[in-house]
């Protein structure tokens, strides 16, 4: 058993080891991103602009305000970066008046407006009276935005700079806006190594050695609107691997990253599937809009349009509306009592991020970054976190235990597959292993036991969306690697050691059966041992006729030349019917069938074996004659006799431990050496066991020889002549065989002068080609001389006993 699967266990821990140390480099990480990115795909957006239509009470708590291309086109006149007093602080105390519970700036206020800056220079550093402040101008929309119930939060980053001691310095809104007291936070993104954004930070630190939590942009929108208290702020439970900001549990991502994996809501909203509609994941309204009231003009229209007047039941329009209709009921502002991120969409500023839905449904769209600040809010207000199984999808202290057990049973379990399975079940099942993982992973991710039946048959869009807080992801490249790989090392070294099993029985059988035979050995498992096998077989013998003539005409070098290309072509047909060479005796051949491999049809296989040699033997004796007068004419008439018996024998491994000889004995194998040797006494050339005969009987011609005693053995064996296949009787036997065959009955009748004469008349037929010096009628004319003179007693059976071999 250890010997059996021991290498296998070995290959597979090393296997083990190897994926365990790919994982620890982190190779897998980039891969595991990207299945992530999959099931963020497969499971499909959680928010779209139909839904907006379908539900519009339930749509997101976000709503972004974006200074877009449109934006960027009608205020091209007025040029970037936009006045604060004349476009910022209408933005703020316009969303403040549709009812905004919170502005998020994802824009950096850090140094003094433009065109505020400008003006100082120009006027030394003091503005005249009625010059407005953009940044004043801001301080004041921020004021005035509390007291209509709406907290506006500043963007702010940090930023190192190798000159400073420390080099980490806090980025802040300047200090005229910071005269409002505004709140800000962290716009600071983090990217994975292939530069996705998957993470969101809740808070960061300035240096190493501070204590002071800074937190995110993000969290402090969360905080203005579930109006979270200052105290006690923001807290980290060790023991659940959680950060606890008033009503909200963030699970974090490892307990060495302060943060969380952000749940994408769905692909960039100003992204277009095809010819519809901007996507629209989160609510968005160009910042343009946001500013066009009536007592704005916006540059490029030359009507006064007031957009934000339509929510606004004192502005113009819904006042003449009234009038006109005293039913008319004013539109409901799509801010009132939501998030409004603001930032930039427009490609010329670069701020970008790829997300899972990057190229959702074959469109290329990267997200601004505004947008994935506002995918973690609400993924902070709907507690709606991504889990990772062990916490990490990179290999970590949290994630250890997690994807060692997970790896060790995928590959044990590929193992057993590889070990009671055959390579071809083996990958199959191994397949179905991996398929069934991969269905776990998506349908933790999803909670759609379904989705797999619903992805196939190209319904994806019916997978379910997990209620919130449910969505775990399973990191599976390193458990699907691992059961590739201990699939390929096991077969591999199957395949080597089955290899190496193919030669050395090619080493030990090689010699004397054929290649297909090996294979079947192989496969069958068999191994060569001392010992042997009882069970019918064919035994196979062959002899040159007069070869002792071939050495007194030949040289010793022209006899081997002659002998090896004679063996090298019987041999070649006999290992082609599937037979076994015994040994090589000079000339003669020894062999069987039926063994070491089984072969159903042995008898037929020796019988046919029998007629192809003799077909070749008359091949190479034109040849030889074709050579001139290279062979003398001993060769140009080479004949060869045949011996075939089948019965009862022991084959197996004779000899000792150290040398073997895998070889045929039994009572039978004598009876086939008679039949060879005795086949010169009837002028025959292929000498069959009646057992043989009729074992394949309707498959050949036949001529009944005799009943006869060979040398050597008590009991009487009924032998035939191999003539031809069925239907192919050389020319003269169709005469030959009835006249021989009713001399043959008259002989075993004792009618001995009738039987005298129809052999004579039957002899007639027989073709005394040259080196045939007797045949089967001139032997029973003979003997029935013999019978005239010594006849044989009452209880003569017809048989015959040969007094010499």
């Amino acid at each position: 058993m250890l010997k059996k699967y021991g290498i296998g266990i070995l290959f597979t821990f090393i296997t083990i080891v190897l994926v365990l140390l790919i994982q620890l480099l982190g190779l897998f990480d980039l891969a595991n991103y990207k299945m992530l990115d999959f099931n963020f795909q497969l499971r499909g957006p959680l928010s779209s602009w139909a839904s907006h239509q379908e539900n519009p009470n339930d749509s997101l708590d976000v709503i972004l305000i974006d200074v877009d291309d449109e934006t960027y086109r009608i205020l091209s006149d007025i040029g970037w970066p936009y006045p604060r007093g004349k476009i910022w602080n209408r933005v703020i105390t316009n969303l403040a008046d549709a009812g905004a519970k919170v502005i998020v700036f994802d824009v950096q206020f850090d140094s003094r407006d433009a065109h505020t800056a400008v003006a100082l220079t120009v006027f030394d550093g003091h503005l005249p009276d009625n010059y407005v402040d953009g940044d004043m101008a801001i301080a004041n929309a921020i004021e005035y935005a509390r007291t209509k119930g709406t907290e506006v939060v500043m963007a702010s980053t940090i930023k190192n700079e190798p000159s400073r001691i420390p080099p980490e310095i806090l980025i802040t809104p300047n200090d005229v806006i910071m005269q409002a007291n505004p709140d800000h936070g962290l716009v600071d993104i983090d990217e994975d190594k292939d530069h996705f954004t998957r993470r969101y930070r809740v808070f960061n630190v300035l240096g190493h050695d501070s204590d002071q939590w800074l937190l995110s942009l993000g969290l402090k929108a969360v905080k203005y609107f579930l109006d979270i208290p200052d105290e006690p702020g923001i807290s980290y439970n060790w023991e659940k691997h959680e950060f606890e900001y008033g009503p909200i549990k963030i699970p974090t991502y490892g307990s060495d990253y302060p943060g969380f994996l952000t749940n994408i809501y769905g692909p960039a909203s100003h992204a277009r599937i095809g010819e519809s509609e901007p996507w629209q994941t989160f609510q968005r309204f160009p910042l343009a809009w946001i500013i066009d009231t009536d007592d704005f003009d916006l540059p490029v229209f030359e009507e006064d349009t007031d957009w934000m007047g339509t929510f606004d039941p004192n502005s113009s329009l819904n006042m003449m509306m009234s009038m006109v209709d005293p039913e008319y009921q004013v539109p409901e502002s799509p801010f009132r009592d939501k998030i409004c991120v603001i930032g930039v969409s427009v490609e010329v500023m670069h701020d970008y991020k790829s997300t899972a839905f990057f190229d959702y449904l074959g469109a290329p769209t990267l997200m601004p970054g505004f947008e994935y600040h506002a995918n973690a809010i609400q993924t902070l207000l709907d507690q709606n976190f991504v889990q990772v199984w062990g916490n990490t999808i990179e290999f970590t202290s949290d994630s250890a235990a997690y994807q060692i057990f997970l790896i060790i049973i995928c590959a044990v379990l590929a193992y057993l597959i590889i070990a009671f399975f055959d390579p071809l079940w083996g990958g199959l099942l191994i397949i179905i292993e991996a398929i069934i993982l991969f269905d776990i992973s998506i349908t933790m991710f999803t909670t759609d036991t379904w989705w797999l039946f619903k992805w196939i048959s190209g319904n994806a869009e019916s997978i379910q969306v997990p209620p919130a807080g449910h969505t775990m992801f399973i990191p599976i490249v390193a458990p699907l690697f691992v059961m590739a790989l201990t699939y390929l090392t096991n077969v591999l070294y199957k395949f080597i050691q089955e290899q190496r099993d193919k030669h050395f029985l090619k080493d030990t059988f090689g010699t004397y059966i054929s290649p297909d035979l090996i294979d079947q050995l192989y496969e069958e498992k068999r191994e060569p041992k001392l010992g042997g096998e009882e069970s019918v077989h064919t035994a196979y013998f062959t002899d040159i006729q007069s070869f002792s003539s071939f050495s007194e005409k030949l040289t010793a070098t022209e006899l081997v030349e002659l002998l090896n290309e004679y063996l090298t072509k019987m041999t070649d047909v006999l290992l082609s019917n599937l037979g076994t060479l015994d040994k090589y005796e000079g000339d003669a051949i020894v062999a069987f069938y039926g063994a070491p491999v089984p072969v159903p049809d042995h008898e037929y296989r020796a019988c046919l074996t029998a007629l192809q040699m003799q077909s070749n033997l008359d091949g190479l004796r034109e040849k030889w004659l074709n050579e001139g007068d290279r062979w003398p004419e001993v060769v140009h008439n080479m004949r060869m006799r045949i011996g075939i018996a089948s019965g009862m024998m022991v084959t197996g491994n004779m000899g000792s431990a150290q040398r073997m000889n895998y070889t045929m004995m039994g009572d039978i194998v004598n009876t086939a050496a008679r039949l060879e040797e005795s086949a010169k006494q009837y002028g025959v050339y292929n000498h069959v066991l009646k057992a043989t005969r009729d074992a394949c009987e309707d498959k050949f011609e036949w001529r009944d020889i005799d009943i006869v005693k060979v040398v050597g053995k008590s009991e009487a064996v009924h032998a035939y002549e191999l003539i031809s296949r069925r239907g192919e009787l050389p020319s003269g036997y169709e005469k030959l065989l009835p006249a021989y065959d009713e001399a043959l009955q008259l002989f075993r009748s004792r009618k001995w002068d009738l039987a005298s004469e129809a052999f004579k008349a039957a002899e007639k037929y027989e073709d005394m080609f040259p080196g045939r010096k007797s045949n089967p009628c001139l032997t029973y004319i003979s003997r029935i001389e013999d019978y005239k003179q010594n006849p044989p007693g009452d209880d003569w059976d017809g048989s015959h006993t040969l007094t010499r071999k």
